[in-house]
C-alpha cells in the first residue's frame, strides 16, 4: 500500500509544471544550496523511484493475492542496494576539483563531493544566521581553491548575501570597496592583513566590518591585535586543509576549538588526526604536531614533517622559525642546504638589513649548538602563494643560486 502511494506521489510530481519530488526533497535538505545539473539529475531520479515503487506496489498486490513472496524478498534487497549505489554515484557525479598550494611539497589534486562542501557551509552559516543586516562579501582570495570556494562563493549563496565580484589586490582597493558597502564580511589571508596593517595609518579605514575570516597560513598574535585596532574586529582564524575542510577556529592566540561534528585526536606520533564529515578521506592525519587540553581544545606545535638532521642534531624547522620570530627577528623561513661539507641550514629573513655574520651571531642563543644557519638570504617579503603560505620550494631555490 505504501509503495503504491509513493509511486503515485512520484508520478504526480513529474507532471508538467510541477517540481519532481526528489528535487523538492533535495532543496529542503540542502536549504537551497544545489550543484549545477542537480535539477535534471533529480528529475531522472524521481523517474527511477517512480518505477521502483510501481514495481514494489505490483509485487505487494501479487503477495496479497497469495503469491510472489520470493519476489518481495528480492525487492527488499534491491531497494537498499539502489540507495547505496545512488549515493555513491551522486558523490562521483557532483564533485569540485581543488589543487593544493604545494607550499610544503608538490601540489596535489583533491576531488571533493559537493555534498561535503554543502555540509560545511551549513555548519558555518549557523554562526551568522541571526545577524540583522546582509553584508557584502569582499575577498582578497580567488574562488578556485577550497577556502575561496567555501567562503567567497557557497556561503554567500547560502546566506543570500551580496558579493563583490572582483578580487581585491591592494589596500587602496579594499578601502574603496569597504566605503561603498553598508556592512562588510571580509575574507582574506594573514599575509594581506600584515601588508594592510603596515600602512593602515595612510587610509581612512571604514569601521563597517561585521567579520574578518582568515585561513591558510597561521595568523600571528600581533597581526591579530593590529587588525582589531585597524578594523575594530578581531579575525576569526579557520584551521584545516583542502583534504579535511575546516577543523577548528580561534580568535587571537587562544586555543583551537574543534567544530561540531568533527572528531580530532592525537596519534601516537604526536600528529593531529581528524575524522570529519567534510574530509576526503573521512579520516585524515595532518602534518602538524598537537597538544590537547582537558576541555577538548588544542594547541598546534608546528609541522612534524619538517624535521631535519644537522651535525647529528635533529631540528624542527617550523619550531625554530617560531622561536626566531618570538625573539624579535621578524619573519624567517628555514631550509636545509646541501654543501660540500654536508647539510647546513639556510635562513631567509624578511625585513632585516644586516650582514650574514651579524645575523649568525644574533641567532647563536636560539639554535642548538652546531645548527646555527650558515647561509642567509635577505628579502623584502617571504615568497608566498595566494593563500598566504610560504612556498618551501621557492625558499629552497633561493639558496641554489
Amino acid at each position: 500500500m505504501l509503495a503504491a502511494l509513493l509511486a503515485v506521489l512520484f508520478g504526480l510530481s513529474l507532471m508538467p509544471g510541477r517540481e519532481p519530488l526528489c528535487l523538492k526533497f533535495a532543496r529542503k535538505v540542502s536549504e537551497g544550496l544545489m550543484p549545477e545539473g542537480a535539477a535534471e539529475y533529480c528529475r531522472k531520479l524521481t523517474w527511477l523511484w517512480f518505477a521502483v515503487c510501481s514495481g514494489v506496489g505490483a509485487i505487494n498486490l501479487k503477495v496479497a493475492m497469495g503469491g510472489g513472496s520470493k519476489a518481495w524478498y528480492l525487492m527488499s534487497l534491491v531497494i537498499p542496494a539502489l540507495l547505496w549505489a545512488e549515493k555513491r554515484y551522486r558523490d562521483r557525479r557532483f564533485t569540485v576539483v581543488f589543487h593544493t598550494s604545494g607550499s610544503t611539497g608538490g601540489p596535489k589534486t583533491i576531488v571533493k563531493p559537493f555534498e561535503k562542501l554543502a555540509k560545511e557551509v551549513t555548519l558555518h552559516a549557523k554562526r551568522w544566521r541571526d545577524i540583522p543586516v546582509k553584508p557584502t562579501v569582499i575577498a582578497t582570495i580567488q574562488p578556485d581553491h577550497m577556502y575561496g570556494k567555501l567562503w567567497r562563493v557557497l556561503l554567500p549563496q547560502f546566506m543570500g548575501w551580496n558579493v563583490e565580484e572582483s578580487v581585491v589586490r591592494s589596500p587602496e582597493e579594499l578601502v574603496s570597496k569597504m566605503a561603498a558597502a553598508e556592512k562588510v564580511f571580509l575574507v582574506t589571508t594573514p599575509s594581506f592583513l600584515v601588508r594592510f596593517n603596515r600602512y593602515a595609518e595612510a587610509y581612512a579605514v571604514p569601521r563597517n566590518c561585521l567579520e574578518i575570516i582568515t585561513s591558510g597560513a597561521m595568523l600571528q598574535p600581533e597581526t591579530s591585535r593590529d587588525t582589531k585596532r585597524v578594523f575594530g574586529v578581531e579575525p576569526l582564524q579557520i584551521y584545516g586543509s583542502t583534504e579535511t575542510g575546516g577543523v577548528a577556529s580561534r580568535r587571537g592566540d587562544g586555543n583551537w576549538e574543534v567544530f561540531a561534528g568533527v572528531k580530532a585526536e592525537r596519534t601516537k606520533e604526536g600528529k593531529l588526526q581528524v575524522k570529519s564529515p567534510f574530509s576526503v578521506p573521512r579520516k585524515y592525519v595532518l602534518g602538524d604536531g598537537v597538544e590537547f587540553n582537558a576541555d577538548g581544545t588544542f594547541k598546534l606545535l608546528g609541522r612534524l614533517d619538517r624535521l631535519v638532521k644537522i651535525n647529528e642534531e635533529r631540528v624542527n624547522l617550523a619550531e625554530m622559525e617560531e622561536k626566531v620570530r618570538l625573539a624579535g627577528f621578524g619573519e624567517c623561513a628555514l631550509t636545509m642546504v646541501q654543501t660540500e661539507n654536508g647539510p647546513v641550514l639556510g635562513c631567509m629573513v624578511a625585513g632585516e638589513k644586516v650582514d650574514a655574520l651579524t645575523m649568525r651571531k644574533r641567532l647563536k642563543d636560539i639554535f642548538p649548538p652546531g645548527t646555527v644557519p650558515k647561509r642567509f638570504r635577505f628579502v623584502t617579503e617571504l615568497p608566498r602563494n595566494p593563500q598566504g603560505k610560504v612556498v618551501a620550494k621557492e625558499v629552497a631555490h633561493a639558496f641554489e643560486v
